[in-house]
């Protein structure tokens, strides 16, 4: 009965948001012309032009003018973000050296619900239009010298750089795959140096002195690091969003004490906040941008890009650390064939539909690929997971350079996978307890 009394509503809502669209459509196309002016000079002298639209979000503002950077090095290059107030850390430009970024507001009503934002006029058509807009006054201004294209377009070429024959059949010509974008552009970092992503020195020297007093005024005198811990909680019920949700702060705080007594200050991002008792009995040993009253946005690329190791989750706060090549330990960790360089993984259980644990074994062998988990219900890491593997990852840290352990058990997962592709290592803690403790090693690696 809901469904049907909600029908004509729906109807309503179509017609009405089309309409509208329709109407604030050429008024948004003025505004998205007059925010281009300012970057008129730029573009008249860019080899480079690259409007990211989709896809979006904070990973792929910095990923994109990264890979940008690397396959152009050398040029003139200009990135441009098509922004709005739910999605973009507009700072993200302070961290480039030898490439100009720049953010265009969309100009839209946005309606949250439930979660989520309704957009009018509807994104794809505002983003279609900037598209057509943008290609047009590049062409003009840089009297065709500029070559410009999506950051989708970029991400196809960067896609058919893969080893893998199926990105260059038919069905991928036109679609670009996140994960195989993901790897290729790390594999671009391997092969084409460029400088670290670092905010500019005066930033810097702000924050590492608040930093310090934090620091020493918590009585801590080991001489300080860094560790940013990227925790990640998203409340929208998408599935791909809910199966890389962390495991909660306070199961985090073991690990941290650990991180602090091998002299790491850590330095918290993400989705969570630090709760009063938390900064009195860690006393600067773990802080926030709140904790410090500074900059959220400055905050999260500092800590990202100026750690010494990076902890965390599968979302878009890690980029900046992966380009910087710092060691990383990630937790909570899902899909099983996903992996990053100079890292290791910590997987997310699971339980089957009856209820049972699915054996470590075959989440890396039988559902490596099913990065649905339609085989069961993903667990979050317990606290005592969490310290376990943070208490390995600062052995292994301390040991760089060393020989995979553990190698034997990671050669499990098939070789078709990025984590085989970019080189990463499975966490010795995991191993031990999902491997080595299912019936004996040598009964688990037949």
């Amino acid at each position: 009965m809901r469904r049907v009394l909600l029908f004509p509503v729906r109807i309503l809502w179509k017609i009405f948001s089309r309409v509208v669209s329709a109407l604030i459509i050429p008024f948004s196309a003025v505004a998205w012309i007059v925010q281009l002016i300012p970057h008129i000079p730029k573009m008249a002298v860019a080899d480079e032009v690259i409007l990211m639209t989709n896809p979006t979000g904070f990973g792929h503002s910095v990923m994109g003018p990264d890979a940008m950077r690397r396959l152009y090095k050398g040029k003139r290059c200009l990135f441009l973000v098509t922004s709005w107030l739910y999605e973009h850390n507009q700072k993200v430009g302070l961290l480039w050296p030898d490439i100009d970024v720049a953010f265009i507001s969309r100009f839209l009503a946005a309606l949250p619900h439930q979660n989520r934002v309704v957009a009018i006029p509807f994104l794809r058509w505002h983003d279609a239009m900037a598209i057509i807009l943008t290609r047009g006054i590049v062409a003009v201004i840089s009297r065709g010298q500029a070559h410009f294209q999506t950051l989708y377009e970029m991400y196809l070429g960067l896609q058919k750089r893969g080893s893998d024959p199926k990105y260059l059949s038919d069905e991928y010509k036109n679609h670009a795959d996140g994960v195989e974008v993901t790897a290729q552009w790390q594999l671009l970092q391997k092969n084409i140096k460029s400088l670290p992503l670092r905010l500019p020195q005066v930033f810097r020297d702000e924050f590492n002195s608040r930093l310090e007093q934090a620091w020493t005024a918590g009585g801590h005198t080991i001489p300080r690091k860094m560790c940013c811990l990227y925790l990640r909680y998203e409340e929208r019920d998408a599935n791909y969003t809910m199966l890389r949700n962390s495991s909660s702060l306070e199961n985090h705080l073991p690990a941290v004490r650990h991180l602090n007594e091998a002299g790491y200050q850590v330095l918290l991002t993400g989705d969570f906040k630090i709760e009063d008792a938390t900064k009195t009995e860690f006393k600067g040993g773990v802080v926030n941008a709140e904790v410090l009253g500074a900059d959220h946005d400055l905050f999260q690329l500092f800590a990202a890009s100026e750690a010494d190791i990076f902890i965390g989750n599968h979302g878009g706060g890690d980029i900046i650390s992966v380009s910087n090549g710092i060691p990383s330990l990630y937790i909570d960790w899902f899909p099983y064939s996903h992996g990053r360089r100079n890292a290791w993984f910590y997987y997310k259980s699971a339980r089957d539909e009856n209820g049972e644990m699915i054996p470590g074994k075959r989440l890396i062998t039988d559902f490596v690929h099913d990065t649905a988990a339609s085989f069961g219900t993903l667990l979050n890491n317990t606290q005592e997971e969490i310290t376990d593997a943070v208490a390995c990852f600062i052995e292994d840290v301390n040991k760089p350079g060393a020989p995979d352990p553990y190698a034997d058990v990671a050669a499990l997962i098939p070789k078709d996978t990025n984590f085989h592709a970019i080189g990463a290592r499975l966490s010795p803690a995991w191993v031990r307890r999902n491997i080595l403790n299912e019936g004996g090693a040598k009964g688990v690696l037949q």
